[in-house]
This record gives structure tokens, sequence and C-alpha cells, in this order.
């Protein structure tokens, strides 16, 4: 899969098949839409392409933070998983942002991109105040020599799929459902920080892991049934989001037990997959009892 930072990297394109989106959380809808375009490209002999933005358009269009599904990184494997030829990756700024609808569609996917056809979804809109509708890119079309299909909405068990009900899944703890709509679990990664060895002590050692990216969305608090991605090898195991009130510690911190690991992974990244949602953080009356409780949790998690 070929990876354009930038326009001015695309010297030599050929033409190609396209879509345009931010593609947050890479769901069942978002996937439905890369089919479609895949099938054109496959009946017309062109290239598939992917255009996206980062950093996320409404983190710069307001000023707040945005709480996002699939880091670049996370968005750029999936993309290569769906055997899509190119992607475009377009730094969103508010200068980027005042370009008309026209302005997009000439400069980049035009001329820089040589776009045959468009395949984009039922709710998309781009360019300057989200001017630009399908309709509008048809219009365009017809103006500089392309076709563009819409790709209709996708509903799981007659339900809309979007981000924004995923992150409420999430934000909530439910994420066997958030699973569903995302095709595949919710996933976090990391690297291991030295902790404070408390989880040794008790014989549930754990890898302290801070995000590789400050604005993905954290789950809900509490402990969770995890697989774990370690050295290129795939753990069961769980994982407690919170303050350890037990502790009376008070910042957030994410924390990792691996089933039957027993190395060291101190600096090492982690991929952790979310799998299901085992109880609340719970602040407990002493060691013994929390030791008790873990016990239990990884009984479950071993079998899930």
């Amino acid at each position: 899969m070929k990876i354009y930072h930038g326009i001015e990297e695309i010297t030599t394109p050929d033409p190609c098949v396209a879509t345009v989106g931010t593609f947050d959380g890479f769901h069942l809808g978002h996937q439905s839409i890369l089919e479609l375009m895949s099938q054109v490209a496959k009946k017309d002999g062109f290239k598939t392409t992917i255009v996206t933005f980062e950093p996320h358009p409404r983190k710069v269009l307001t000023g707040q933070p945005v709480q996002i599904l699939t880091t670049l990184r996370e968005k750029l494997q999936i993309f290569a998983e769906h055997s899509i030829d190119q992607v475009l990756i377009i730094k969103f700024t508010k200068a980027f942002a005042a370009n008309s609808s026209r302005d997009f569609v000439k400069k980049i996917l035009v001329d820089r991109l040589k776009v045959r056809e468009m395949v984009i979804g039922h709710d998309h809109h781009f360019g300057r105040n989200r001017e630009g509708s399908f309709e509008n890119l048809n219009r365009l079309g017809e103006e500089f020599g392309f076709t563009a299909q819409e790709a209709p909405p996708y509903r799981n068990g007659g339900e809309l799929i979007n981000s924004s009900k995923i992150r409420r899944l999430l934000e909530t703890g439910d994420v066997e459902k958030a699973a569903k709509y995302l095709g595949r679990p919710y996933q976090i990664s990391g690297e291991v920080y030295h902790g404070d060895g408390r989880g040794r002590k008790i014989g549930f050692p754990t890898a302290n892991i801070t995000l590789d990216d400050p604005d993905k969305l954290i789950p809900a608090r509490g402990v969770y049934a995890v697989d774990v991605m370690a050295e290129k090898t795939r753990y069961k195991g769980m994982m407690n989001i919170g303050v350890r009130p037990t502790f009376e510690f008070d910042s957030l911190t994410l924390e990792a037990h691996l089933f039957n690991f027993g190395g060291l992974l101190y600096g090492k990244t982690l991929t952790v997959y979310f799998k299901k949602f085992l109880r609340n953080e719970m602040k407990f009356s002493s060691i013994n009892e929390l030791i008790e409780q873990l016990k239990k949790d990884k009984k479950i998690s071993e079998n899930i």
C-alpha cells in the first residue's frame, strides 16, 4: 500500500477510484464504503484510493480535544488489511478547511490523484462549511470528467452505525456491542512504564501502559477481559482502568495482567483488545479481599 503524506508527494498518479473521509473507528459502515469502492475498482481496472485527514477535523475546527476511536497508525494498518492500493493523508488545518468543495475536488482529487470515479458515504459532506454534498459531487464530476456513487446507509440489526454511537458504548463499558459495530474488538496501544510494583507483590504483575496517542478514547473505568499482543504473541489477560481506590491512588492508570507470561515488558509497546466488561472498579477492605476478587476475575477471563 502506497502512503502519501501530503499532495506534494504525488508525482505520477494512475487513474483511480477514491473515497474521502476521516474514517474514525473504521466501523462496519465505513467498511461497506470500501467494499463498494473495491468492486468499482475491480470492474474498471482502477487503483483504490483513500483520502483521509490528520488530526481529526473537529479537533482543529473547535479547538477542543476529540476522543478518537482509531489512531492514524491503526487506520493505516486496517486499510492495508483491506488491500487498499494507496492512501493520501492530508494535514487538516483551518487554512485547508477554508477551501471550497470545488477547489478540493479540482486541486486534489482531479489534478493530483487523477480520480475517475468517486464513492462516498450517504451522509458525507466536504469542503468549506460542509458545502460539498453528493449532488454537488455529481455536478463537479460532470464538469471534470469523473463519476460518483453514493454508498447506502449501513445498518446492523436495523440500527444505523456511526462513530458517535460507538463512543457512547465504550464510555459505558459496553465493549462487546462496540466490537459488533466495529467488526473487531476495540483496541488501545501504548508503551509499558515502570509502576509501583504492587501488582507483582500480590501475585498479579501488571504492565502499566501510557497511550501512544493522548486523544485515544479510553473505555469506562472497570475491569475487562482482554487479549494482549506482546512481542508478536497474543496472550489472554485482564485489564483494570481506574484509580486503584484500594491503594488510595488518584491518577487514572491502565494496567494489563497477562496470563502465562513471565518476562519483563518495560519500554515495549503492547496492544490491548477489549473482549468483555467484567465489573466496576471497587475499593476493597483488605489486600486479601482484592486478591480473591482478582482470582475470580482471572477465572472468568480465561474462559472468554
